[in-house]
């Protein structure tokens, strides 16, 4: 990097982000997941293994109801995700992957797999655990919670996740 100039930390952390983001959505495609946008593969990662109101989808999101419910209704009309009444709400209607949802689950983590690696050869295996724990720590100081990564605790068996009971 040159010394002489200041780089700016949103585009440090947006650009190997967008990278990442990219080139997993390339590998997908490639993998026959054709029908799942950018858009629609955030709301896959938002998804919790056992299921969410779209309410919860929007809000981890930060979008209204309303452009949730047409994401999750553009999942379900290509089959990765299913409506299923609330066993806790009679009123409300979980939004929880299908077969075919989880096999794009376990495919992205697969490839974000190969993309870290593929990082990890780049800057070295000291560098890329020292980057890894400062974010961390970055994200823990701004007072996010963080357990690993959405596509780690999705991909965990139904009930399995840390910190949190599975609905009944």
């Amino acid at each position: 990097m040159n010394g002489s100039r200041e780089f700016m930390i949103g585009a440090l952390l947006s650009i190997p982000s967008f990278d990442l983001s990219a080139r997993v959505h390339h590998r997908l495609h490639s993998r026959g997941f054709r029908e799942i946008t950018d858009s629609n593969s955030t709301v896959m990662k938002l998804l919790g293994p056992e299921g969410d109101r779209i309410t919860e989808l929007a809000n981890k999101a930060g979008v209204t109801k309303q452009s949730m419910g047409y994401l999750v209704e553009q999942l379900e009309t290509a089959g990765y995700v299913e409506r299923v009444d609330d066993p806790i709400d009679a009123r409300a209607v979980i939004i929880r992957r299908t077969k075919k949802g989880w096999a794009y689950t376990r495919a992205a983590a697969e490839e974000v797999a190969k993309l870290q690696e593929e990082w990890t050869q780049l800057l070295g295996r000291a560098k890329m655990k020292e980057l890894k724990s400062l974010l961390a720590e970055l994200v823990a100081k701004l007072g996010h919670h963080y357990e690993g990564s959405y596509l780690e605790a999705v991909t965990r068996p139904p009930g399995q996740r840390r910190g949190s009971q599975a609905r009944s």
